[in-house]
This record gives structure tokens, C-alpha cells and sequence, in this order.
């Protein structure tokens, strides 16, 4: 198999597999309809269009989330499965705007946007073409931005062109520095995620009332989480773990694949318990990764303008993902065969409520798409592991 065929598949089931591992953090409930929630790990599909490309990137979402629905913590069901394909369109849109293709994202976008007001509860036009720019208002305002994102990396690689030569040298040293502040800041996180799980006798729980609707965070798996409640002090073993590794790599460097490879697997371990409430998950998974590379990396300098693509390219994808979602939802046999609302108006009121607060919501996760996607990109380019495609 061609070393760059290899790549990609690696690539994929590393990515599809981490995927999986995020469906164990908390999701967010939907607004007025039961056994529906906003998965938080469905950002990941934008960091997928960014690092693989449109179609490699849709692959690697359709997996994960693939994954997430069939095996625990997922419960295989139409109510969920109906909803698969749309961290699919996110990655896909975020891969052609990312590597110039924004025609294509635009037209498509567009496509699904419009869809809308094609369905029951945008008609007759003339009565209820309001319902679908309360729904699609922030989906248009992600079909604006596509354009000037598009002007913007444009311009970011032609800087980046002129600018071959100034880039940064890390030697060891400085990486096992790096690691071990954030292996660290990883295990405090952990324990004290595993520290609150063992005080409360089960999952950590968060709750807040939005438009009269209580929204719950649960923070770990409930299932395992109950079977060792009688000796729930021992997830401050994860934590323990990582932070003794983060000590033998500072003092013994020469096994720095030892103790990555550990920090990455009880930090994948963590996300039972709720993973350092999602930080400290990412921290620990990126530090394991990048510090089991034994060769010398060379960071490419990352500017403002282009962490302000990604930020900008998450929302753009996450909204496509919702747009999906929401067309998915107004279809009759999906609402009423599916979810069981028979009422018509009921469907209008929550698609006149419920996008307020969802746009919100892909807000924050373009926030942490962001945060995410800036380490983890530079990494992989320096590294030479990235297989975006052109």
C-alpha cells in the first residue's frame, strides 16, 4: 500500500475513533422534543473538512459518527439515525471552502438552505414563509460569510507563500517541555472531574433554564459511572496516571513514547467520567499524540487572521450541519412518523423558538473548533501527517 494511501486510512480510523470516544461526553438536549440531543462531539467533522479535505473529511464524519450511534454510549434508533448526515455535510463544506472550492459549498448550502421553505411548516408561503427565517436566519448569515472566508484564506496563503523561510524550530527539549504542561493541565483537570464524580456518588450534573426549558449537562457515562459507585474513587487513577507520566517524561525523556502513548490512553479513558470536562480530554489526547513523534518538528507560525478562519469556518460548518438537521426534522414522515408530533403548529412554534438558542450553541462550538483546530493543524503540518486533499 502507498505510504500516502496508508496515511489516510490511519487517518481515518485514528479521527472516526476519536469521534467515538467524544460521543461519551455530554450532549445537549433539543428544545420540545424528547430523546433528541445536540452531540458535542459533531464539531470534530469541521476539523475533519480542514485536515482531510471535503470528501475524506465527510468519510471520516459519517464514520465517527457511525460509530457513536451503533456502539455504547449510542442507542441505535431511527430517532438518531435520521440525523447521521449532518456532521457529513459540515465536514464536506468546511473541506471545499478550506481547499477553494467555495463554489461548490456555496451552491450547496444554498441547496439545503432554500429546501426549507419547501416543507409543511413553511407552507402556504404566503401564511408561514416567516417560520423559515426564524429557522434559517443564521444559515444565511453562514451562506454570506462563505465568500469572504474564501477572500480571506485566499490571501493567508499567498502571505504564507512569501514567507516560506520564517518558520520556528522546537528541538526536544522545548517539546517535552510543552508536553508536560500540558499533560499537567490535562491530569488537574481529571482529577478534579474524577474528584466531583466520587463526592456526588454518580454523574456530575448541570442544569440551567433557557425560554422556560431546563437544559441538563451530564458530565460522564451514567451506566459505568453506577457500576463502580462503591469505589468511584478509583477514576483518580486517570489523572494519577497522566500526572506520574507527565513526572517520568521531565525526568526519563529518552521513553517519551512510553509515557505519551499512556497520557493518550488515560486521557481517552477519561471521557467515561466526563473528560476533565471535554479540556482536559483534548489536552491529554493532543499531548500523546504529538509527543510520541520522535522526529525533530518544525512549527509553522500561526497568525490571527488565521485562527480567524477556522473560528469562521466551524460556524459556517456547524450551521450547515444544523441546516441539514433542520430540513431533516420538517420532513413529515421524520417529525410525525418518527417523533410522534402530529401537530403542524407545534412543528412552526418550535422552529420559531428553538434556532435563537441553537445559533448560540454553534457559536461555542465554533469557539472550540477553533481552539482545537489550531494546535492540532499545525501539528500535523509540521509533522508531515496531513492528506488534505487539493
Amino acid at each position: 500500500m502507498k505510504p500516502l494511501v496508508t496515511r489516510k486510512v490511519a487517518l481515518i480510523a485514528i479521527f472516526s475513533a476519536l469521534y467515538y470516544i467524544l460521543s461519551f461526553l455530554p450532549g445537549i438536549e433539543a428544545i420540545g422534543v424528547t430523546n433528541v440531543t445536540i452531540n458535542i462531539e459533531a464539531f470534530m467533522a469541521s476539523i475533519f473538512g480542514f485536515i482531510m479535505g471535503p470528501y475524506l473529511g465527510a468519510l471520516t464524519a459519517f464514520a465517527g459518527a457511525f460509530l457513536a450511534w451503533i456502539l455504547p454510549p449510542g442507542i441505535p434508533s431511527p430517532a438518531s439515525a435520521v440525523f447521521l448526515p449532518a456532521p457529513v455535510i459540515n465536514a464536506f463544506i468546511v473541506g471545499l471552502i478550506y481547499t477553494g472550492r467555495w463554489k461548490k459549498a456555496f451552491v450547496t448550502l444554498a441547496m439545503v438552505v432554500v429546501a426549507f421553505w419547501f416543507l409543511p411548516p413553511a407552507q402556504p408561503w404566503d401564511q408561514y414563509s416567516h417560520v423559515g427565517f426564524f429557522v434559517m436566519w443564521d444559515k444565511i448569515l453562514a451562506l454570506a460569510l462563505i465568500i469572504p472566508v474564501a477572500m480571506l484564506i485566499n490571501k493567508m496563503r499567498k502571505s504564507s507563500a512569501k514567507a516560506q523561510g520564517k518558520i520556528e524550530e522546537v528541538n526536544i527539549p522545548r517539546k517535552v517541555e510543552l508536553n508536560f504542561i500540558l499533560s499537567v493541565t490535562a491530569a488537574v483537570l481529571i482529577l478534579i472531574n474524577a474528584w466531583m464524580i466520587a463526592l456526588e456518588g454518580g454523574v456530575i450534573t448541570f442544569q440551567t433554564v433557557i425560554l422556560d426549558t431546563t437544559l441538563k449537562f451530564n458530565f460522564g457515562f451514567k451506566e459505568i459511572i453506577l457500576l463502580t459507585d462503591s469505589y468511584s474513587f478509583i477514576w483518580l487513577l486517570l489523572g494519577v496516571g497522566i500526572l506520574t507520566c507527565a513526572i517520568l517524561l521531565h525526568f526519563k525523556p529518552e521513553k517519551y513514547f512510553i509515557w505519551n502513548s499512556l497520557i493518550f490512553a488515560f486521557s481517552c479513558l477519561s471521557a467515561i467520567i466526563g473528560g476533565g470536562f471535554i479540556i482536559g480530554l483534548f489536552l491529554g489526547v493532543l499531548s500523546g499524540i504529538f509527543g510520541a513523534l520522535k522526529r525533530r518538528i518544525i512549527l509553522p507560525q500561526i497568525t490571527s487572521k488565521e485562527v480567524l478562519i477556522y473560528f469562521l469556518l466551524a460556524f459556517i460548518g456547524n450551521e450547515a450541519d444544523n441546516a441539514l438537521g433542520a430540513d431533516i426534522f420538517a420532513v413529515p414522515f421524520v417529525y410525525e412518523g418518527i417523533f410522534g408530533i402530529s401537530s403542524i403548529e407545534t412543528m412552526r412554534w418550535l422552529f420559531s423558538i428553538a434556532p435563537f438558542f441553537y445559533a448560540a450553541i454553534r457559536l461555542i462550538q465554533a469557539i472550540i473548533t477553533a481552539l482545537i483546530a489550531m494546535p492540532l493543524i499545525r501539528n500535523l503540518k509540521a509533522t508531515g501527517l496531513g492528506v488534505n486533499e487539493s
